[in-house]
C-alpha cells in the first residue's frame, strides 16, 4: 500500500490559500484541490435539481460529480459536462455559505475528501483541512492575513466593489467562519501560522516549501 503524502492548508477568505496551494503542488509535482469548490457544486445541484442538502451532498460519493485534476485546475463535471464556469456565479455565493455549514453536508463531503486523500499526494485547502479533513497529514498550514490586505486582494477579483464593501463581506465571512457549530475555522494546534501580509506569493511557497522539508 502507498504511503501518499498531504499538506493541508487552512485559513479565512483571501488569505491566499488557492494561489499558495496551487503554486505549492506544482512545485511538488503533488495533485492541488481547493474544498470550497465541492460546497459551491452541491449548491448548485441543490439550486438546480431541488434536490436536499443531504442528497445532494451525496453526489461525489456515489461519483455523479467528479473532479478533475489535470492541470491543477479543480474543474466539476456533472452528467459529462463541465459545470466549474457555473460555480462562481451571485446566486451560488448567496447560498454557499448556509448549505456549507450543515453538519450533514460536511459530514458528506469530508468522507469524499478524505478518500482522494488516500489515493494521491495532495495539497488540499479549506478551513477545516488540518482538523476535520487530514488530521493526520504531514505538514499543516494556517494562512493568514489581516482584513486590510484581504480585503485590496478580494476586491481586485471583484471590480464591481469597492474595497469597503469587500472587507464588509469579508469581516461578515470570517465572522461565520468562526462561530459555525460544525467545523468552525480554528488554528489547528500542529499548524505552522503563516502571515501573508508583506511577502510575495513566491516568498510564501518557499517558506512552506521548507518546512515541508523540515519536518
Amino acid at each position: 500500500m502507498i504511503d501518499y503524502k498531504s499538506i493541508a492548508i487552512d485559513g479565512p477568505a483571501a488569505s491566499g490559500k488557492s494561489v499558495v496551494g496551487k503554486l505549492l503542488a506544482e512545485k511538488l509535482s503533488y495533485d492541488f484541490l481547493d474544498t470550497g469548490i465541492m460546497y459551491r457544486a452541491v449548491t448548485y445541484i441543490i439550486q438546480e435539481t431541488g434536490l436536499n442538502p443531504v442528497e445532494a451532498s451525496k453526489f461525489f460519493i456515489e461519483s455523479k460529480l467528479v473532479i478533475d485534476f489535470s492541470n491543477l485546475e479543480n474543474k466539476i463535471i456533472f452528467k459529462k459536462l463541465d459545470i466549474t464556469q457555473f460555480l462562481f456565479s451571485d446566486k451560488i455565493d448567496s447560498q454557499v455559505s448556509d448549505f456549507s455549514k450543515l453538519k450533514s453536508v460536511r459530514k458528506n463531503l469530508v468522507l469524499e475528501q478524505k478518500k482522494i486523500s488516500e489515493n494521491t499526494n495532495i495539497v488540499m485547502v479549506g478551513r477545516d483541512i488540518g482538523t476535520k479533513v487530514l488530521p493526520n497529514s504531514n505538514l499543516k498550514i494556517y494562512l493568514d492575513a489581516s482584513i486590510e490586505t484581504r480585503a485590496i486582494r478580494r476586491s481586485k477579483d471583484l471590480n464591481n466593489l469597492s474595497k469597503d464593501k469587500v472587507k464588509k463581506m469579508i469581516e461578515s465571512r470570517d465572522i461565520l467562519d468562526k462561530n459555525r457549530t460544525n467545523s468552525p475555522l480554528v488554528i489547528d494546534k500542529n499548524a505552522f501560522l503563516v502571515n501573508t501580509d508583506n511577502t510575495t506569493i513566491d516568498q510564501v511557497v518557499n517558506n512552506i516549501l521548507n518546512l515541508y522539508k523540515n519536518e
